[in-house]
């Protein structure tokens, strides 16, 4: 029998999750705080924690670090109430696994649970049914060619027409396209293959953009590997694993055969080659400039105010975004990597966290966690802040 461990300091909470799920055939153990809770994922076997974010004394997280230390495979699900959610990259890059917000439903409680407890013996299958989300249809937006003045201008004037309109449809452009994964955590360009990394089955996805279509080519199977950052290019593919603190450098083949790992002291959120060096940054937001040599020798050192979990390099500015709060923000390539200006997307449906983002061809492709979707946008979708 399935053994979870629900770790909250409100003993009403406790009671209702411990019914609905010792109703589903699964042994229920109670912490009320931290030390409590550690102490019983020490002394049994536990299958499944459900965790507070707020708890007296040692929060949340600190429980989780300190698990960790010790249980590495244990899945976790963090606990937060409304105001405090984090995203679900956000509560990856800690080392859980997965995250609930306060309230949620029984059958919300029941399904996330069963994605990690589904190949136990003596569960009953609950039937839960899943809400279909809304798509956004693609669209474009265009400008009708100006009206002859004069004879003499009717050919500069519909040049200039036909630039502008263009220029506004490139700038408006707004398309969807399905994927197979709804926890992307990082994605990134190879020219006209992109790459997109899922966290939770712990894979790696390779699609094709050709003639306005994204295709799924192939998919990898990294057990063991948290990806929170990738980058690709000449036949090779890098991975940042948060949770083991390291970069894997692979050959892009059939299996992406492991080349070297390189170790580092905080958890890596995210990476970004810019086709000449590649760029790391940590989750104390500390962005370090790399060669790409067989050490990763680090040339450049900057410490971000924003501490981002995601970045991406364009030629005269870099770009960073927080995915709990969907800001994007553009910094000046100086000694400190100023911020220019802060963005949030409009017109984006629901209020899923961003989970990824990068640019291929002045638009902006965002993804979302949740969503089997990838939304491709002109850059007049990005609202400055204040």
């Amino acid at each position: 029998m399935p053994r979870i461990l629900i770790v909250d300091d409100e003993p009403d909470m406790r009671l209702a999750i411990r019914n609905v799920l010792k109703l589903r055939g699964y042994e229920i153990f109670e912490a009320g705080d931290g030390l409590a809770a550690l102490d019983i994922i020490k002394k049994h076997d536990i299958n499944l924690m459900l965790l507070d974010i707020r708890l007296p004394g040692m929060d949340g997280i600190e429980v989780l670090e300190r698990t960790r230390k010790f249980n590495r495979s244990l899945p976790v699900v963090m606990i937060t109430g409304y105001g405090h959610i984090r995203s679900a990259v956000d509560v990856m890059k800690i080392g859980a696994n997965e995250y609930l917000q306060k309230p949620f439903e029984n059958t919300q409680l029941v399904k996330t649970v069963k994605r990690f407890l589904d190949d136990k013996k003596n569960v009953e299958d609950i039937d839960v049914s899943v809400v279909e989300k809304n798509k956004k249809e693609s669209s474009f937006f265009s400008h009708p060619f100006a009206k002859k003045v004069y004879a003499v201008l009717a050919i500069a004037t519909i040049g200039l027409s036909i630039h502008f309109s263009i220029l506004s449809k490139q700038l408006s452009y707004y398309k969807v396209f399905s994927i197979e994964s709804s926890n992307i955590s990082s994605m990134a360009w190879d020219e006209n293959t992109l790459w997109a990394g899922d966290w939770v089955e712990e894979t790696i996805y390779q699609y094709q953009f050709s003639k306005n279509e994204l295709k799924l080519k192939k998919k990898y199977k990294l057990s063991g590997v948290h990806i929170a950052g990738i980058a690709a290019s000449d036949g090779i593919i890098y991975i940042a694993d948060s949770w083991n603190k390291n970069i894997q450098k692979r050959k892009i083949d059939d299996n992406l055969t492991l080349i070297k790992k390189y170790s580092f002291a905080k958890e890596i959120t995210n990476i970004f080659y810019d086709g000449e060096y590649l760029w790391s940054c940590d989750s104390n937001g500390t962005l370090l400039v790399h060669r790409m040599d067989d050490s990763l020798s680090v040339i450049s050192s900057f410490k971000l105010s924003n501490r981002p979990d995601q970045i991406f390099k364009q030629k005269n500015n870099l770009w960073s975004a927080i995915s709990s709060t969907k800001k994007i923000y553009k910094h000046k390539l100086d000694d400190k990597l100023s911020i220019v200006q802060a963005y949030k997307i409009k017109d984006l449906p629901g209020d899923a966290p961003l989970s990824s983002f990068t640019w291929k061809d002045d638009k902006l492709w965002v993804v979302r966690d949740g969503i089997k979707e990838i939304t491709q946008m002109g850059a007049r979708y990005l609202k400055s802040e204040d």
